[in-house]
């Protein structure tokens, strides 16, 4: 047992000198495979490999959610029980371009570590330089950033050492892979006035004034309230709901300053506004600022009442007829 704990030590020292990225190695796998993840949803790929194989991780053209990439592997005892027999390990520049039809490649290995001696392995590869997850007891965060340049991310799996057993050489690796999407969203604003001029106004998110900005706005996932504020038009808030890597459109079109009033009445109801016989109904209509008169006319019912419309304000003039039966 001693003698293979040197053995392997040497080995996986080995491995590591080959992981210097000056240099390119060549090398062939028993089978390549080739994943795609999406860049906005964080569903899990799971695929069964074996000790030989390599998986190409394709990336989403858009990346602008994806932070990283959680491989999750399901170690078998036959590799668990020998230490150090079987490593992980993270090429740049593959040539050439990966493919389920291709076995040989050579390319730059830029991490290298031997599989733990446990039944599951989690690791946790970074996109960038700066991320939002860090490592725990149960996840292992990769200290290096692969080049993606290409697209890809390229992952190996190979032995370790020498005169490892059959048993662990054929055994089978339960491997899922998933997006490590940001925990952001993103809230682009569309304003319009109704005659398409570009008065100004100020946008508030959350209560803090905010900076126009056509490409949108990044804000964590959940309600957030949006006001528009304006000296040429009415007021405006909208509370919207951000989900995790998407995209939210508010769209608000302002309104006038000019008062409005809508006028709801039964069918048999004759209405007057200011003595005019009103024709619209159920929808608004603009009114000048100051004291208006509104009368309802049902037979020899009638209702007279009046209103001192303000700017900026909205009214509704609504009668209805009800019929209620009591019984003692």
């Amino acid at each position: 047992m001693k003698i293979h704990g040197i053995r392997s030590k040497i080995i996986i020292f080995s491995l590591l000198c080959a992981a210097s990225p000056l240099f390119s190695e060549t090398f062939r796998v028993r089978k390549l495979f080739p994943l795609k993840l999406t860049g906005t949803v964080q569903s899990e790929q799971t695929l069964v490999t074996g000790i030989n194989d390599s998986i190409a991780i394709f990336l989403p053209e858009d990346r602008s959610w994806l932070e990283g990439i959680e491989i999750k592997i399901a170690i078998p005892e036959e590799v668990a029980a020998w230490q150090d027999s079987v490593a992980l390990s993270l090429y740049d520049n593959i040539t050439p371009l990966p493919s389920s039809s291709q076995i040989d490649y050579s390319g730059t290995r830029s991490f290298v570590k031997p599989l733990p001696t446990r039944l599951s392995w989690v690791i946790r590869i970074p996109l960038s330089a700066s991320v939002s997850f860090k490592e725990s007891a149960y996840d292992t965060k990769l200290g290096v950033v692969p080049d993606t340049k290409q697209g890809f991310v390229f992952v190996r799996l190979q032995p370790a050492m020498k005169g490892i057993p059959d048993e662990t050489i054929n055994a089978e690796l339960k491997i899922s892979i998933k997006p490590i999407l940001i925990n952001k969203g993103k809230l682009r604003v569309s304003v319009a006035s109704p005659n398409g001029d570009t008065s100004p106004y100020t946008l508030f998110i959350d209560g803090t004034k905010t900076d126009v900005d056509e490409k949108g706005y990044t804000l964590t996932p959940g309600a957030h309230d949006v006001n528009i504020v304006s000296d040429f038009y009415r007021d405006e808030m909208r509370t919207v709901c951000i989900d995790q890597a998407k995209t939210t459109e508010l769209s608000i079109v302002l309104k006038s300053l000019v008062p409005t009033l809508a006028v709801t009445a039964p069918d048999n109801a004759t209405v007057y506004v200011d003595g005019q016989k009103c024709t619209v109904f159920g929808k608004e209509f603009e009114i000048s600022e100051g004291e208006h008169t509104v009368r309802f006319v049902m037979g020899d019912y009638e209702i007279l009442r009046t209103l001192n419309a303000q700017k900026g304000k909205s009214y509704t003039a609504s009668v209805t007829v009800d019929l209620t039966i009591s019984e003692q």
